[in-house]
């Protein structure tokens, strides 16, 4: 496999980078949008961008924080939606834009690519599986998922380690909190510990909490990775001092991943590429993705994120805000079409009805 396609649904702004780890290739192709479906009159769904005035009826927002919620998400119109649902939606739109795929890295050779798309790392096994099925749902079985820190890990191993399967750390920061994972030859080290902004302790005792859960000590670690998402990755000298931080008070090797809010996007493609990081260090390497300065993420400014910033939900009630990206209508395709709470309580209503024909047409029988 030869081309891999990763994507990220974040809390502002969506992902999806194709990359090849095929020597002498382009570097890595970014797609970036802002977390929002827009939803026309026949039901057609795309990702970013502004309101289409003639034809959207409802926009849909603040789901990823909301996935396994059974209340569901309420749309601008107030029709409810499965969070889940209109996550497999966006994760389904920004597939749409890759394609068609570059012809660069083996795709002439008829080899197939991967598609790996990630979910917050504090998620529990339960949160996963209901994303899980949201992606069956809507045909998207051929995307595998993985928590951020493990894509996280896998750039860090193939694109800045020099020895396979080392033990990394990858420090997580958004707008309502702090995540920390271990990660140990691509496979996350027990569950990740998740401390909400509020009193929170300093990003050094966090991470030497977790390993002392471990019995380990920061000489353990071959690295750190620090990454963001929301508002906070908006501010990258505050990521980088969180980053230097870590460096000064541990002494370990510490450094912000691409974005920084690229970095799980890109280390899901590098995944879908077919790297494994419990055995390869890549001495070509895929390469970085183009800076923010290169494609049209910040165009809008922090003012202008903090001026719509009623868009969105969190986790603790705060708002996570929009980026407004213009999207290339031209080659988007219709998704699968979204299940509401009322297109799933028909269904149950037509199901239990179907159940009780039938036991009357048995008792009849006998």
């Amino acid at each position: 496999m030869a081309i891999g396609v990763g994507l990220r649904i974040g809390r502002v702004v969506s992902t999806a980078v194709v990359a090849s780890n095929e020597p002498g290739t382009p570097d890595p192709v970014v797609i970036a949008r802002d977390t929002v479906l827009h939803i026309g009159r026949d039901d057609s769904t795309f990702l970013g961008g502004s309101a289409r005035a003639d034809d959207e009826v409802r926009t849909l927002s603040g789901f990823l924080s909301r996935v396994g919620d059974p209340a569901g998400l309420s749309a601008s119109d107030g029709r409810v939606y499965r969070a889940e649902d209109a996550m497999a939606t966006a994760i389904h739109c920004l597939l749409t834009e890759c394609h068609p795929l570059p012809t660069f890295g083996g795709m002439d050779r008829d080899s197939d690519p991967g598609y790996t798309a990630t979910y917050p790392s504090h998620w529990d096994p339960a949160t996963v599986a209901t994303l899980r099925s949201a992606l069956d749902f809507a045909d998207l079985r051929h995307v595998d998922l993985v928590s951020d820190a493990q894509a996280a890990a896998t750039w860090y191993a193939s694109e800045i380690s020099e020895t396979p399967g080392q033990l990394v750390g990858v420090y997580h920061v958004d707008d309502v909190g702090s995540t920390v994972t271990l990660v140990r030859s691509g496979v996350p080290v027990g569950k990740a510990f998740r401390v909400p902004v509020k009193n929170a302790p300093s990003p050094a005792a966090q991470l030497a909490s977790a390993l002392g859960s471990f019995g380990w000590l920061s000489d353990n670690l071959d690295a750190v990775v620090v990454m963001g998402d929301g508002l906070v990755a908006r501010d990258r000298s505050h990521i980088q001092e969180i980053a230097n931080s870590l460096a000064t008070k541990l002494m370990v090797r510490s450094l912000v991943g691409p974005g920084p809010e690229q970095t799980a996007a890109l280390g899901a493609a590098i995944l879908a590429a077919g790297f494994t990081p419990a055995r390869e260090t890549k001495k070509t390497r895929i390469g970085l993705p183009p800076s923010y300065d290169e494609t049209d993420v910040l165009t809008g400014g922090l003012a202008r994120l903090k001026a719509i910033e009623d868009l969105y939900e969190t986790e603790n009630s705060a708002a996570a805000v929009a980026v407004t990206v213009e999207p290339d209508t031209a080659t988007r395709q219709p998704p699968q079409p979204l299940r509401s709470q009322a297109d799933t309580v028909r269904i149950a209503a037509v199901v239990l009805l179907a159940v009780l024909v039938v036991v009357v047409a048995v008792a009849i029988l006998i």
